[in-house]
């Protein structure tokens, strides 16, 4: 299980590229500890760029894929940090135009999709992509 004190080590040792933002994250809250759902919204924050940038799918299958093992392995406090810090972000992202769900919507793992469709009827929004399958 992947532990609330883990969780932004893995992330920070999966996803070296992220150190910078994460630097800034830090270097913003000095001394206080911004708390695990913060961290996680700047993991999104990451993210999001990325897609915005035209990163490779290959990358941003690695980081789905891992957020899926999050959902899937986390201790209960990660993995809801995970669907609402993260996840439901990127959503919202898709909502303002930041981002386009055809740019994640594929990439999501089986519990990450239940969590975003489940976000989706919470919001009564129908994000493109998410609902064009039978399940």
């Amino acid at each position: 299980m992947v532990t609330e004190e883990q969780v932004m080590n893995l992330i920070l040792q999966k996803f070296p590229s992220f150190n910078d933002a994460w630097e800034k994250h830090l270097a913003w809250w000095e001394n206080d500890k911004p708390g695990l759902c913060n961290d996680i919204s700047v993991f999104s924050r990451y993210v999001i760029e990325l897609i915005q940038k035209g990163e490779s799918e290959e990358k941003l299958k690695e980081i789905f894929t891992f957020v899926e093992k999050l959902m899937n392995e986390g201790s209960q406090k990660v993995q809801e940090a995970v669907a609402t810090c993260f996840l439901e972000n990127l959503i919202n992202a898709t909502s303002w135009e930041t981002i386009s769900p055809a740019s994640f919507v594929n990439l999501l793992g089986p519990e990450s999709k239940e969590y975003c469709k489940a976000w989706d009827e919470f919001t009564k929004v129908k994000t493109a992509g998410l609902w064009d399958d039978k399940k």
